[in-house]
């Protein structure tokens, strides 16, 4: 008569949600997170902590069978080697890394279906469960507590307790011995075909064998990412959902830029990260997202946004109205009227014409290299008008100090600032480098291009993109789309008041915002959430993740959606600062035009975005024009 049921726990009781191995990688990120600056140098790779762990296992299995025991280990014997070797100093984590582990193992687990027939069959027999685990049972009995299971579990009989395994039989003996039971009373329940099947039967138990779950999992830097965003997409074809549904294509970019900024944010203990509008309003939420439902299995930093932009810090950021201070903003823009620059500083120019006037200056004329004009250097040196705009440029700087000061706690001391904005070259943050010359200011990008000035001593900027061919082929041909796929619609930042940041936006710009970027937004961050779902039980560092983002970007920029570029091609948004203009998309070409192979392919040479130039105008025919041409050029050896 049978007296007792004994059972395997993973892959019997309990399921994972991924690979057993990558529960051991992610604590080795756990380690590179928390301690990275801790870490000799070439372990500072969450594969290689992966694969030393192993090793020490190993090591320690190997040991405990030569000194009479089975070939198992104890896991926080294993951590403690492992610590003692990766860091360059004396570090005790070893209960630590087991907290974390059991924690990202409750993350990752679920009851298998397959067991509750079998809980309910033999309800009536003793139950409990023989395992072999580097855990202890008190470990394990948490884990299956966390469970809620809907059987009473009497005792968990651990390799690592005692040392002996169901492989060698000696474990299911050990149970026996202390259960008081024979092996003809005794059923056992597992997957493996050998431990929990051939072993038990040759030792006269009755067997039950489960289904064993196969993960592919290769422990190598950029492996493989298991992801199908089609899942999140929508089946239905109006404008909204085919938006939608090219948004959740771009998905990767936005969340993977989240996800490198929060593993930077973390390994160097910044508290908050200041989003700047407009895009940041966008970034922010892929943080929210993150913090709301954590991968990373530490404490996530605060998040905030810093209403800024480039015309509402430059003016601040000036410390007087001068031909050296001016050749920030013309090392840009080389061609600048009068009307416009004080447009870009958000300066009402009536006062002023007077003084213009006197030097024969016309506000409306285009000077070119204005540092290099007579007019524009008498201007600079006339006394009355220097004290008297520059009085205005302190009162924009005290106004930005208000805002900062009493809507973000933000004052001009030594405490480091942390800002990400989408790139281009940073000039928001060269110019809160001059107005908090205290700070250490660290800016997280997209990518980065060359820089125009000098940059500031307090200045350190970060590229997300670091790729130099996806930087200028993908990145740079499709730079106004990236720009633009995150815009708000909320205005730009145009001065300070009170203590209140005021905005401007134009309400074409808000019209096709609406229209068409909040479809796109929410199809990325619906692939955002499914990203990060994954994210929660595959772990990887963000440097790997650069792998998914480039190829999103080739495939964006080589086959896109007819709908993005529908959207793209109706886009308008505000460029006040420097040019005083808004960015307005060209109209289509007429048939007639579209027939002209000359003038299409003399137009072709003006864009950056070619294939979508080809798409909209309905000239793919012009791919097979220049893929001939190409190809004769290599033939002639002209290219």
């Amino acid at each position: 008569m049978k007296k007792i049921i004994s059972f395997d726990i993973w892959d019997t009781i309990i399921k994972r949600k991924c690979h057993p191995e990558e529960i051991k990688l992610h604590t080795a990120k756990y380690i590179m997170l928390k301690y990275e600056k801790k870490v000799k140098e070439r372990y500072k790779d969450i594969y290689e902590i992966l694969k030393l762990r192993d090793e020490i296992e190993a090591k320690e299995c190997k040991k405990n069978k030569e000194n009479g025991n089975d070939d198992e280990c104890r896991i926080l014997e294993v951590f403690d080697k492992l610590q003692q070797e990766i860091f360059d100093e004396k570090l005790d984590i070893k209960e630590e890394l087991l907290r974390e582990e059991i924690e990202q193992e409750k993350k990752c687990i679920f009851i298998n279906p397959e067991i509750l027939p079998i809980f309910e069959k033999y309800k009536d027999l003793r139950m409990c469960c023989i395992s072999d685990f580097y855990m202890s049972a008190d470990s394990l009995k948490e884990l299956l507590d966390y469970l809620e299971l809907p059987v009473k579990i009497e005792k968990i009989y651990s390799s690592a307790d005692y040392l002996l395994n169901k492989r060698s039989g000696k474990l299911y003996k050990k149970a026996e011995e202390e259960l008081k039971v024979k092996p003809e009373e005794h059923i056992h329940v597992g997957d493996n075909v050998y431990s929990d099947i051939e072993m038990a039967k040759s030792l006269g138990i009755e067997t039950i064998k489960t289904t064993k779950t196969n993960f592919d999992f290769i422990p190598e830097k950029r492996r493989n990412m298991n992801l199908d965003l089609s899942k999140v997409k929508k089946d239905s074809n109006t404008k909204e959902d085919k938006l939608f549904n090219s948004g959740v294509d771009l998905a990767p970019i936005i969340y993977f830029f989240g996800y490198s900024i929060i593993e930077y944010a973390i390994k160097n203990k910044i508290e908050t990260v200041y989003y700047q509008t407009r895009e940041g309003e966008t970034f922010i939420k892929i943080h929210e997202l993150i913090k709301q439902n954590n991968p990373f299995g530490v404490k996530i930093p605060e998040c905030d946004i810093v209403e800024v932009s480039r015309m509402g810090t430059f003016s601040a950021s000036l410390s007087e109205f001068s031909i050296p201070e001016l050749l920030r903003l013309w090392s840009q823009y080389r061609v600048q009227s009068m009307n416009t620059l004080f447009k870009t500083l958000a300066i009402d120019i009536e006062p002023y014409k007077q003084y213009m006037g006197k030097y024969d200056i016309k506000p409306e004329e285009d000077i070119v290299e204005p540092w290099f004009n007579l007019k524009v250097q008498n201007l600079c040196a006339d006394k009355e008008f220097i004290e008297k705009i520059n009085a205005e440029l302190k009162e924009k700087r005290k106004e930005l100090l208000e805002y900062f000061k009493v809507k973000k706690g933000i004052i001009n001391d030594e405490k480091p600032l942390f800002v990400v904005d989408i790139g281009w070259r940073g000039t928001i943050q060269d110019n809160l480098c001059y107005i908090f010359n205290n700070k250490q200011i660290t800016g997280y990008y997209i990518t980065l291009y060359d820089f125009y000035n000098n940059q500031p001593i307090n200045s350190k900027k970060i590229s997300f993109i670091d790729d130099i061919n996806i930087k200028y082929n993908e990145v740079a041909t499709m730079i106004t789309l990236l720009e633009w796929i995150y815009n708000p619609g909320t205005g730009s930042v145009i001065k300070y008041k009170q203590g209140e940041a005021i905005r401007k936006a134009k309400e074409q710009e808000t019209r096709v915002v609406k229209e068409y970027i909040i479809p796109l937004q929410n199809g990325m961050i619906e692939g955002a959430k499914y990203i990060n779902e994954y994210m929660k039980y595959h772990p990887y560092e963000a440097e790997e993740t650069k792998k998914w983002v480039y190829e999103t970007l080739k495939n964006t920029k080589t086959k896109p959606s007819k709908d993005l570029i529908e959207a793209y091609y109706s886009m308008v948004f505000n460029d006040t600062f420097g040019t005083d203009s808004y960015i307005v998309k060209d109209g289509k070409l007429s048939t007639f035009e579209r027939m002209n192979i000359f003038k299409c392919r003399n137009m072709l040479r003006n864009e950056q975005w070619k294939e979508a130039f080809m798409i909209h105008n309905n000239i793919e025919y012009m791919n097979t024009i220049l893929g001939a041409k190409s190809i004769m050029r290599k033939i002639l050896g002209k290219g």
